[in-house]
């Protein structure tokens, strides 16, 4: 079955907006290279576009569901157009510094809100398909977009700004054209007036983290991001200190596997498919270890990447599986939350263990870590909020040998269709 017109609408959008985003390296490389800061305040504007990052799955999911996923992303980039032509201007640190905390917000705001709108734009059975596809557009963006803007930073630095703009607000156009988000639904239960959504929806935020098993998946996926965000930090390291040119190491971490994920674990429960990811990631980091020439990290890359494409749509489709009607976006944030707050902690833990204890010991400890997330996974069943329920239109009987964890919460109230707006 064909995905629908608006599904690629977003996958387009998306895919510019990340060939024009500017990467953090970049900014820093821009910043220093024009003299605008001075070395040791390149940590903090990193750490403030970080922090952004991570702010922004809780708060873009909750604001996804208060307005509607495509009213979200569509809000966004002219706002992110406005910081980044700023940026080109600046030359205040504190200025500077402030644009980084809300350039890093806006950054990923949209994500938790582009999961939820697949969410209502494809059917359930190709939510893990569509997903896959979002992500190697995601993919293509974000490994293209060094490819630009290292050209631009040579050519013209200020057009670094200027494109970024440009794709935030080609973003905007091409999302403003997918059908509108369903108006909010009028019932005795939504709270009257702004301030009252707004509690609502801080409230909300809370939400998934009262599951038992929500709370244990979050904590697992904390702990497996801090595995994977290696890949920023000591792998490149690592693969320097064993002989290996910049060429060399642009050419292993470029392995790229096609999404054949929903296809291959179509028919497994819900937890195995994360179990393995943990398994590959958790086997190619540490073998890292072992490593030391081109080949050997290759094969490497390989196995940790087969994690990978298995983890990205699986674990969103076990979000979203969990996530009730119309808390999609808040339910997908808190996903983005957990993985991005790895970024300050797993990426500068790694360095440090690294530095004190050598490679041999960070890796040997990934893989440790690795086989306890993925002994994590297996428990998985045995917490409750595991087993969705069937909706109110389900036919399915409890003698009927159907299983229960193949019926999914987050469909049983089929979604409200997108409605075209009147222009």
């Amino acid at each position: 079955m064909a995905l629908p017109k608006a599904f690629w609408l977003l996958w387009f959008g998306q895919t510019v907006s990340r060939l024009g985003t500017l990467a953090p390296a970049f900014l820093v490389l821009y910043m220093e290279q024009d003299g605008l800061v001075a070395p040791g305040t390149t940590p903090l504007i990193v750490g403030l576009f970080g922090a952004g990052v991570v702010l922004s799955g809780l708060v873009g999911g909750a604001v996804a569901d208060l307005i509607g996923p495509r009213r979200t992303i569509v809000a966004a980039q002219p706002v992110t157009a406005a910081m980044a032509l700023l940026f080109a201007v600046a030359e205040n640190v504190v200025a500077l510094c402030a644009l980084s905390l809300i350039t890093g917000f806006l950054s990923s705001v949209d994500r938790p809100a582009g999961a939820g709108l697949i969410s209502a734009i494809v059917p359930q059975e190709q939510f893990s398909k569509a997903y896959s596809l979002f992500l190697v557009g995601f993919n293509i963006g974000m490994s293209l977009s060094p490819v630009f803007s290292g050209f631009l930073l040579e050519v013209s630095p200020g057009a670094l700004f200027v494109v970024w703009a440009a794709s935030s607000l080609v973003y905007a156009a091409l999302v403003f054209a997918v059908p509108a988000d369903p108006p909010p639904a009028q019932d005795a239960d939504r709270p009257a007036g702004a301030a009252a959504a707004l509690k609502a929806a801080a409230r909300g935020i809370a939400e998934p983290f009262r599951t038992p098993v929500l709370v244990a998946f979050l904590l697992l996926t904390f702990l497996l991001a801090c595995i994977y965000l290696q890949v920023n930090s000591a792998l490149p390291l690592d693969m320097r200190a064993s002989g290996l040119s910049t060429g060399d190491i642009g050419f292993v971490l470029s392995v790229l596997l096609l999404p054949l994920v929903p296809r291959l674990v179509g028919g497994l429960r819900a937890h195995v498919p994360l179990i393995l990811a943990a398994v590959f990631m958790a086997l190619g980091f540490g073998g890292n270890a072992l490593a030391g020439g081109m080949v050997s990290f290759t094969v490497a890359t390989v196995v940790w990447t087969l994690g990978e494409v298995l983890w990205a749509p699986m674990s969103a489709t076990f979000i979203a599986d969990r996530a009730p009607a119309g808390r999609s976006g808040t339910y997908q944030g808190s996903y983005f939350f957990a993985w991005n707050a790895a970024f300050v902690v797993g990426s500068p833990a790694g360095l440090a263990l690294a530095h004190s204890h050598g490679y041999g010991a960070l890796w040997m400890s990934v893989l440790g870590l690795g086989l306890v997330v993925t002994a994590g996974f297996t428990l998985l069943p045995r917490l409750a909020g595991f087993v969705t329920k069937p909706g109110p239109d389900s036919d399915s009987d409890p003698d009927s040998g159907l299983d229960t964890e193949s019926v999914t919460t987050a469909r049983a109230t089929t979604p409200e269709p997108l409605t075209r707006e009147t222009r």
